[in-house]
């Protein structure tokens, strides 16, 4: 992947990842995202996603999101597309709610190829039971998702964490979150265990009316969760922490603790093909459709670039490339936060 990173660091190369939202259908009605109000639009077929890859030189990391991406009828067929492509690629990630198990394992099957980069999962589980079925709006959501991680975790080639979104509703429970995960899926580790920020987008989550964490309720959930995290050597458990950490300086500054890379290390595409810097900011930079699914015409054609008044953020889809980008930085800024 550092070829391709040095490249785009130097406006040598297109973005070297993709965050590729494949749907905006969702069986879940969770309270703190909108993506499942929304119509579900025309969306990219797999030939235009095939075209989409096909064009993208430099390509080395891909996140598939949604919605829920188990969702679309022709999932399967996307996944042979997509593994058509993945040989030279460094890493593959998709998220799922977890509530229909057996569309997720053949998923991940299939993108799972011994040629192929790891395939990495992550199953939402947002609180012990009660509470997740309540925040995911599905009674038996949570019984759903550690099915769903268990029959992943026995598929070679794929790695499975579990992600909580800390939201209002749950921040106060995440150590009943540890535990409940614990008690109910034997094997868990903790170091498996990813954390993120409820953050607040239009034309993603479509969330904008949410209130917004504070700063003591952050702050106490970063200190919660890096006390559960035992320290390990292992690189994903490293980053992670370092993540967090940034978090928490993040938090106390209100400004990114490293210097954003969005739109030069990764780009994000909505499922009808309209192109973002990221999932969170605008502007639209355009339609890739307009552009015959060539992202370097439409990259070239467009005048867009982040907003001088970006809000910054620390949401893992863009801050884990720009600490790629950034790794000096990443760990400086990192001890920082511990004073």
């Amino acid at each position: 992947m550092a070829p391709a990173a040095i490249e785009a660091r130097f406006g040598l190369g297109l973005p070297f990842k993709l965050l590729l939202s494949l749907t905006d259908r969702c069986n879940c009605r969770c309270t703190h995202c909108g993506i499942w109000k929304r119509r579900h639009g025309d969306e990219l077929t797999p030939q235009e996603i095939d075209s989409l890859l096909s064009n993208w030189k430099g390509l080395k990391w891909v996140d598939l999101t949604g919605g829920e991406p188990t969702m679309r009828p022709d999932v399967l067929e996307l996944a042979d597309i997509v593994t058509a492509h993945s040989k030279g690629w460094s890493f593959l990630h998709f998220a799922t709610n977890g509530l229909r198990p057996k569309v997720a394992v053949d998923f991940a099957q299939k993108l799972a190829q011994p040629v192929g980069p790891s395939v990495v999962v992550t199953v939402s589980i947002d609180g012990p039971r009660e509470l997740h079925d309540s925040m995911r709006g599905v009674k038996g959501a949570f019984d759903l998702a550690i099915e769903t991680a268990g029959s992943l975790q026995q598929i070679p080639g794929v790695e499975v964490y579990i992600g909580t979104t800390v939201t209002g509703s749950n921040i106060d429970h995440l150590e009943e979150t540890q535990a409940a995960i614990g008690s109910a899926m034997p094997g868990f580790r903790v170091q498996d265990w990813h954390i993120n920020l409820m953050t607040r987008s239009k034309h993603f989550f479509g969330n904008m009316d949410l209130k917004p964490l504070s700063k003591d309720q952050v702050t106490t959930a970063i200190a919660t969760v890096l006390k559960l995290r035992p320290t390990t050597l292992k690189p994903f458990s490293i980053i992670e922490r370092l993540f967090l950490q940034n978090l928490l300086l993040y938090t106390k500054t209100g400004k990114a603790p490293v210097p954003c890379e969005a739109l030069r290390a990764s780009i994000f595409v909505g499922p009808t093909g309209d192109v973002y810097p990221c999932h969170i900011l605008g502007p639209n930079l355009g339609n890739l459709r307009d552009f015959g699914m060539d992202i370097a015409g439409l990259l070239g054609n467009s005048k867009g670039r982040l907003k001088q008044d970006c809000n910054d953020c620390w949401t893992p889809c863009e801050a884990y490339p720009t600490m790629f980008f950034h790794p000096l930085v990443t760990v400086v800024s990192g001890l920082k936060s511990l004073r």
